[in-house]
């Protein structure tokens, strides 16, 4: 239970500094597209460097304790997050910013109206995406060098050619992977259901292709 507890805290430690950076990132370049276009070939640069690579050099920083799993996490979830955030903001209809700002409307209206309805999707895709990456993160630099944790107990098994032992790391990492996916799928159907942008359901027409009626014998609508 220690080395769960221990990887779980590293996963959810990475996986929110990781959404929190890059979204910070995301929204001072999309919001700046000067510094967007100048600034994003060298993001790009860095999330092309092996995250192998990242691994050993964070181990090297911050030793084989917790703080270099949660780097290594949090790099691979900034990544992901920042480029759905910084496309989102670019791929903003200008149109309806303008059409709120003619209508009175000030930055709040426009945050509140267009910025958050477009971002909504990509960033909880983004959180979806990056929940398994942070997961991975953190294993791979347990694999590396640890003490303890679901990866140095996979390595362990491995080495002892323990195969039981094996197979119930894998088991509680699956089982970890689909509980944070669980967690961000129903955080997502909230979000999505509170900002009004959950898929309506059309009402069905019976067989003879009218319309459903309610209790009262009036059309559905």
């Amino acid at each position: 239970m220690t080395d769960i507890k221990v990887t779980a805290v590293e996963v959810l430690a990475g996986f929110g500094l990781g959404v929190a950076a890059g979204r910070v990132m995301g929204l001072l370049l999309g919001s700046f597209p000067h510094a967007g276009r100048v600034l994003a070939p060298l993001v790009a640069a860095l999330n092309g460097i092996p995250k192998i690579a990242l691994a050993a050099l964070f181990l090297l920083f911050f030793g084989i304790g917790a703080w270099s799993k949660i780097t290594i996490a949090m790099t691979g979830v900034a990544f992901v997050v920042f480029y759905n955030v910084y496309l989102g903001l670019r791929l903003r209809e200008r149109e309806l910013v303008e059409v709120v700002e003619v209508m009175g409307g000030r930055r709040h209206h426009v945050l509140g109206y267009v910025t958050i309805p477009t971002l909504a999707a990509p960033f909880f895709a983004a959180l979806k995406t990056g929940g398994p990456l942070a997961i991975l993160g953190v294993i791979g630099g347990e694999f590396i060098a640890s003490s303890e944790g679901v990866g140095h107990q996979l390595f362990t098994s491995a080495q002892n050619l323990d195969a039981a032992s094996e197979f119930a790391g894998l088991i509680i990492l699956v089982a970890m992977t689909l509980i944070l996916n669980g967690a961000l799928t129903a955080l997502d159907t909230y979000a999505l259901k509170r900002l009004g942008l959950a898929a309506r359901r059309t009402p069905r027409r019976d067989r003879g292709g009218a319309p459903p009626k309610n209790e009262k014998g009036l059309v559905a609508r």
